[in-house]
C-alpha cells in the first residue's frame, strides 16, 4: 500500500517536519505541512483536522519543552502584562498554541479547496495545431511574430 493511502503516517510525518522545522525557526512550517496534508487526504474532513493537529502538536512540543527547561511562568506574566491582562499568564500560551493550530488548519483548508478546483482526468492539449484556431490579431502583427 502506498503512503499517500495511509493518512496516520502522512500525519505523523507532517508532525515530525513540522516540529523539527520549528526547532529550526521555520514557525510558518505548519502552514505548508497543511497545504500539502489538503493537497494529499483525499477527503476534507479528515485534511483540515489533520493539518489543524500538525498545527496544534508543532506548536505545543516546544512549549512544552521551555516550560519543563526553564519555566514559562515570567516570560508569559510579562507578556500577559503587555497585553493588559494582570493575572492571567495562561492567556498568552494559549492564544500562541492557536495560532498554531490555526496554520495547520488554514493550510489543510487551502489544499483541500484547491484540489477540489482541480479538473479530474483532464488531458492537456499535446500535438493540436493552433495553425486552425481564429486569431484575433491584425495580420500585420501576425506577421511580425513569425
Amino acid at each position: 500500500m502506498s503512503l499517500l493511502r495511509r493518512p496516520p503516517l502522512l500525519i505523523a510525518l507532517g508532525v515530525v517536519v513540522s516540529v523539527a522545522a520549528l526547532y529550526l525557526g521555520a514557525w510558518w512550517m505548519p502552514f505548508p505541512v497543511g497545504l500539502w496534508l489538503g493537497l494529499l487526504v483525499p477527503r476534507a474532513r479528515f485534511s483540515i483536522p489533520a493539518g489543524a493537529a500538525v498545527g496544534l502538536v508543532a506548536w505545543t512540543a516546544p512549549l512544552v519543552g521551555e516550560q519543563v527547561q526553564y519555566g514559562l511562568g515570567p516570560a508569559a506574566t510579562s507578556i500577559a502584562a503587555i497585553m493588559g491582562l494582570t493575572g492571567a499568564a495562561d492567556l498568552p500560551v494559549a492564544l500562541t498554541i492557536l495560532v498554531g493550530t490555526l496554520l495547520g488548519a488554514s493550510g489543510a483548508w487551502l489544499g483541500s479547496a484547491g484540489r477540489a478546483l482541480a479538473p479530474r482526468g483532464a488531458k492537456p492539449d499535446v500535438g493540436r495545431s493552433r495553425a486552425s484556431e481564429p486569431s484575433l490579431e491584425p495580420a500585420s502583427e501576425k506577421a511580425a511574430l513569425r
